[in-house]
């Protein structure tokens, strides 16, 4: 009973932390300036510019303020995506660490606040709860890892199902007094041919069949996602 008590206590603590040292409450810890004070800039991006490149030294960390960014390994593969209050250049706390992705603007605007990253280091190295909000990030990013690594091991028609329903929850916009979600523009077949691991033909072929089953519909030149039966269709797979 007592070991029971403990790990109730240790996952309310946990859960506790997650919601105290969020993301968005990081800017805000950030842009105090009570402990360490820093500065950050805003800066705007147009679509298909680069943030930063693969392999190239990490100087900066960059807090999404509008506007869409993707992540890419090499040409072929899309890794995530990026908005609003979304964090990028912080997975790492060594100065001059290489980015493992590329990240590029795909949105007609991007516009981000932007902090040397050796201020934030600094920051967080002289305030308690620095560390909490890096931890919290950290798990956050992994998860997201983790998430995208169960996706590629589904079915085809699964994998392309999920990833929708995945990035309609995240990203999408919600019509009110309905179950449907309209699609995030930004993000179009041939990011999600790279993000799914699969080819546009079949791509255009599983889009085909969730059109027929009413769940995708195409409606003024936007997406329309109806999240309950996509849902539905996916069953066991969202356990």
């Amino acid at each position: 009973m007592k070991q029971q008590a403990v790990e109730m206590d240790f996952l309310y603590r946990a859960d506790v932390v997650k919601e105290d040292f969020s993301k968005e409450k990081l800017l805000q810890f950030l842009q105090n300036d009570q402990i360490y004070p820093i500065k950050g800039s805003v800066k705007q991006y147009k679509k298909y510019e680069q943030i930063i490149l693969e392999s190239e030294a990490v100087e900066e960390t960059f807090f999404i303020v509008s506007g869409y960014i993707m992540a890419t390994k090499g040409n072929k593969r899309v890794v995530g995506f990026y908005t609003e209050e979304d964090v990028i250049g912080l997975e790492d706390l060594m100065l001059n660490s290489q980015s493992h992705y590329s990240f590029e603007a795909i949105s007609d605007e991007v516009s981000v606040i932007r902090y040397d990253k050796g201020d934030i280091i600094e920051k967080m190295l002289n305030a308690q709860e620095g560390y909490f909000y890096h931890y919290v990030h950290m798990q956050n990013y992994v998860l997201q890892m983790m998430k995208r690594e169960q996706l590629l091991r589904l079915p085809s028609e699964q994998r392309i199902s999920l990833a929708l329903f995945r990035l309609s929850q995240k990203y999408g916009k919600r019509i009110l007094k309905t179950n449907k979600t309209i699609f995030p523009k930004p993000i179009n077949k041939g990011m999600i041919a790279k993000y799914t691991n699969l080819n546009p033909n079949t791509i255009t072929a599983v889009f085909q069949k969730l059109q027929a089953e009413k769940i995708v519909e195409s409606m003024h030149r936007s997406m329309h996602i109806d999240l309950l039966r996509l849902e539905e269709k996916l069953g066991d797979v969202l356990n």
